[in-house]
């Protein structure tokens, strides 16, 4: 079922910033809201609501129209000129004598207003609605972003399966003379890296049929090391297209818990990186051995350029190319982002570090499947 949005009486208790220069009409608002459940910040000045309002930001604010210094007006026009506060309501406080300046309190950024004296349930359904409103966009925001984020992964996830059938057919068009086993092996190659292309997008149908937005894990016990052996495979044909040999060393065959899905596509943005920017006719070494204790670790050693101070500070923000100045265009930056989201979700850890005689070493670690597993 797809998620509801939030709901004021089951969610945390939502916070009001009350401003108003008159400390009764602070205490009789603010005893009214607690008793309906919310809690409550005062500010006597329009200067010290701004100044909390950065302390901690409020679900809403309740706000009297004339003050001295500065008035709600002014109040109004800062809070919604800073990205972070543009989103609280603000609800004015005005007396009755004071109505005709609510053209100007809406354009100073109000959404709403209480007249003076104000009728308690009045008031209490006025919060209430401009809280729930807000915390429903807020809901639709964060649903928004994790829709772009997904779609963000899919398509990244989706270029290696891809790209090894893309080099396979050329191989294929390159070699079609010589027949035999090489053709075989590439046009299995192909048949994998499509049923690889279609359990991925099936695997995100199903969850957002699901309503569910987030990747969820399926955890195994899986042989690390012949996973990377799949890994490898995936992406020999690309290797082989920069004539880089990919050697796989696995000392340690204890079973992880993992997702398979997820760590394989952590292994092959490892891969695919050092293919990528490694030099050609080098080899890139994978190993499987034991980690730090009660860990296997998954490593990738090339004997590319390394990395700059610049990009090591950057690795794995998302959009960052590797390389300043690099004539690669293939790569959008969010292949060790994902990677190490993915990583860590899963109870482990990912790296980088230099390589002794040059080059990166990325790697991975994962807790080993205990007794109970």
């Amino acid at each position: 079922m797809p998620r509801s949005p939030p709901n004021l009486a089951a969610a945390q208790r939502a916070l009001v910033l009350v401003v108003d220069d008159q400390q009764p009409n602070i205490q009789t608002v603010g005893a009214m809201l607690t008793q309906s459940g919310f809690d409550v910040m005062p500010a006597l000045s329009g200067e010290q609501a701004l100044d909390r309002l950065r302390q901690r930001q409020p679900d809403l604010i309740l706000l009297d129209m004339l003050m001295p210094d500065m008035d709600g007006f002014e109040v109004c026009q800062r809070v919604r000129a800073d990205p972070k506060f543009a989103s609280i309501p603000i609800v004015f406080l005005t007396a009755a004598n004071e109505r005709e300046l609510l053209v100007r309190a809406f354009q100073a950024g109000a959404v709403d207003y209480v007249t003076k004296p104000f009728v308690p349930e009045e008031l209490l359904a006025r919060v209430r609605t401009h809280v729930e409103l807000k915390r429903t966009r807020d809901h639709l925001v964060r649903i928004a972003k994790e829709r772009a984020e997904l779609t963000q992964i899919v398509a990244h996830d989706l270029k290696n399966p891809l790209c090894s059938i893309k080099f396979g057919a050329q191989m294929i068009v390159e070699n079609a003379r010589s027949g035999g086993d090489r053709l075989d092996r590439l046009a299995d190659l192909i048949c994998t890296s499509a049923d690889e292309a279609l359990r991925f997008i099936q695997h995100y149908l199903e969850q957002w049929a699901e309503g569910e937005l987030k990747r969820r894990f399926v955890l195994e016990l899986v042989n690390l090391g012949q996973l990377a052996q799949q890994a490898i495979a995936m992406l020999e044909a690309a290797a082989g297209a920069r004539r880089i040999k990919l050697s796989l060393n696995v000392s340690g065959d204890d079973a992880v818990l993992l997702d398979r899905i997820a760590t394989r596509h952590a292994m092959e943005n490892l891969l695919s990186n050092a293919i990528k920017y490694g030099p050609a006719d080098a080899t890139v070494d994978v190993v499987v051995a034991a980690g730090s204790p009660g860990t296997l670790r998954f490593s990738v050693l090339d004997r590319g350029p390394g990395l700059s101070s610049n990009d090591q500070k950057r690795l794995f923000e998302r959009y960052v190319r590797l390389g300043e100045g690099s004539s690669r265009t293939d790569s959008n930056g969010l292949g060790l982002a994902i990677a190490k989201r993915e990583i860590t979700q899963l109870g482990g850890h990912l790296w980088f570090e230099p390589r002794e005689g040059g080059g990166a070493v990325f790697a991975f670690e994962l807790p080993l499947a205990g007794p109970e597993a």
